[in-house]
């Protein structure tokens, strides 16, 4: 049966689709950066920097992340920064996203015994090399696993910027489908969200998957 409206269709949806893929790589990048930083200096001693650590954690984890979206989207332009929708959709994504990875990163060093680093300052090293040579490698074995899993939840989170205007993957289907609903009597929304949750599952179940092998891998 010919169907006219799938090929205008597939064609906006890739263009949403790259977006979506771009946001996301951007996202990832800088919710790592934040999150590995943030549950580095989670090893600190020092109160204050353990406080400002748990509060970021704290704060952000509590909060959904769509209501960070829309804070970072709408307090940036109060405070003279002007930006577009996706890089205020890809700071707020990766502000809340860096929240659960470090608590990820946290709790991978929590779980190394302190004998660790009582070892290798025995052997002369100092507090930062026991930490980056002694604690590090074993706890990014405990680490790689969630990490991971929270990689997916911001892929998946990426959807969210449509709210704010970013043509992604659903933006771009839901423009589609008020396109055809404007234009004929079937607007085919059934057909193209399931097009969008096949694509969105395509991406995070490898993902999901590679999570679940590195802590078989890993962890026996």
């Amino acid at each position: 049966m010919n169907q006219p409206w799938i090929g205008p269709v597939a064609s906006h949806m890739l263009s949403g689709l790259y977006v979506t893929l771009w946001v996301s790589l951007l996202t990832t990048l800088l919710a790592t950066v934040i999150g590995v930083f943030i549950g580095a200096l989670s090893a600190s001693t020092r109160t204050w920097v353990q406080v400002v650590v748990r509060l970021y954690i704290d704060i952000f984890r509590g909060v959904p992340s769509l209501i960070t979206l829309l804070f970072v989207f709408f307090a940036l332009p109060h405070v003279g920064i002007s930006t577009g929708p996706i890089t205020a959709s890809v700071l707020g994504l990766a502000v809340w996203g860096g929240a659960n990875i470090a608590e990820t990163a946290r709790g991978a060093l929590k779980s190394i015994s302190t004998r660790q680093t009582e070892a290798a300052r025995a052997l002369g090293l100092s507090k930062v090399q026991a930490l980056v040579f002694a604690v590090m490698p074993q706890a990014v074995r405990r680490f790689l696993p969630p990490y991971v899993g929270q990689l997916t939840v911001l892929i998946q989170a990426s959807a969210l910027t449509s709210v704010v205007g970013v043509t992604d993957l659903l933006g771009s289907a839901r423009q589609m489908i008020e396109r055809l609903a404007y234009v004929s009597t079937d607007a085919h929304a059934v057909e193209i969200y399931c097009a969008v949750l096949f694509v969105f599952f395509a991406i995070c179940y490898p993902l999901t998957l590679l999570a679940g092998f590195l802590e078989r891998k890993l962890r026996s």
